[in-house]
């Protein structure tokens, strides 16, 4: 090990060291809960019939700033198509083998089951629309890589995806925009309209779901297109990215 990384090792660990000492010093002391989380615990189930705090905070409480984070996503989309707008994606049949084809072939129902969970059950459970749209994301990927990228390209094609995004993110405008229409606010929940059913079952917490669902969508489709165009912008001749 050079003097440079042994330098930058000690650096490191006495980073983690104070960090760990100020958690220690001032983690322990007041109160276990703030009062603002102590009072989103309290009123959670009322303001929004989740079960899931955590999504109530997100596409609830603070939903406008969600809003901001999908933006973000379809930022990076769109500068990524547009520095490779050139490139053109050419399908490869080869794949990782037929074993590893056989293999994921069977599991692939279930693999399919996990992102669609996390989305639908964001509410009710740990998940939600950014959580389920990489997992659906990352399987398109696997599936790409094991399979190649002639199957995958010939049915989810850029331009397919795209649209996807696209849909995704009117989608959660709309949805916000009718908290305007029956006079509440923008991304406005229950106050909105929307049911709140029976807090713990499928159909509940007015629009979050559809929030969810839109999200997952959105975060799927847009991070399965960079995977497409990075993938096109990639000359395996030279070994080198070609805008």
């Amino acid at each position: 090990m050079t003097r440079r990384n042994v330098f930058a090792l000690l650096i490191a660990l006495t980073g983690a060291g104070g960090l760990f000492a100020v958690l220690i010093v001032y983690g322990g002391t007041g109160e276990a809960l703030p009062a603002l989380a102590a009072t989103f615990l309290e009123r959670s189930i009322a303001d929004s019939a989740a079960v899931n705090v955590v999504s109530t905070v997100l596409l609830d409480y603070r939903a406008f700033d969600t809003l901001g984070e999908a933006t973000v996503i379809f930022a990076s989309v769109t500068g990524v198509s547009a520095l490779f707008v050139r490139a053109h994606l050419i399908p490869q049949s080869r794949g990782a083998g037929i074993l590893v084809e056989r293999a994921i072939g069977y599991l692939a129902a279930f693999f399919w089951l996990f992102p669609v969970y996390i989305v639908l059950f964001g509410h009710l459970s740990p998940g939600g629309g950014f959580q389920g749209g990489v997992a659906l994301a990352v399987l398109i990927i696997l599936l790409n890589v094991v399979y190649g990228t002639e199957r995958g390209a010939s049915i989810l094609t850029t331009h397919r995806l795209h649209l996807f995004e696209d849909a995704g993110a009117l989608a959660f405008l709309l949805i916000g925009t009718v908290g305007i229409i029956q006079g509440s606010a923008f991304l406005a929940n229950l106050a909105a309209g929307f049911p709140g059913g029976v807090p713990g079952r499928l159909l509940s917490s007015g629009a979050i779901p559809l929030l969810n669902l839109a999200i997952g969508i959105k975060v799927a489709s847009g991070l399965a297109t960079i995977f497409y165009e990075f993938l096109a912008s990639w000359d395996k001749a030279g070994a080198r990215w070609k805008p």
